[in-house]
């Protein structure tokens, strides 16, 4: 059960690190005068709104 949770763990982990980096540089280069806080207002509701709906549901699905 433990070995489960880790590699679930490990695919969220690579599905979301590139996305919530991927993200960050483009925000940073869309909005160079914003504070950090209000692109993570931005970032964070597509981050969330792509796991939920997207990125765990695919890999439920990939596990079975």
């Amino acid at each position: 059960m433990r070995r489960h949770r880790l590699f679930f763990c490990t695919l969220v982990f690579a599905a979301v690190y590139p996305l919530v980096t991927g993200l960050s540089y483009v925000m940073h280069y869309a909005t160079p005068d914003w504070q950090l806080w209000q692109r993570h207002l931005v970032i964070v509701p597509v981050v969330v709104t792509a796991m939920v709906f997207a990125i765990i549901p695919g890999i439920n699905r990939l596990r079975g």
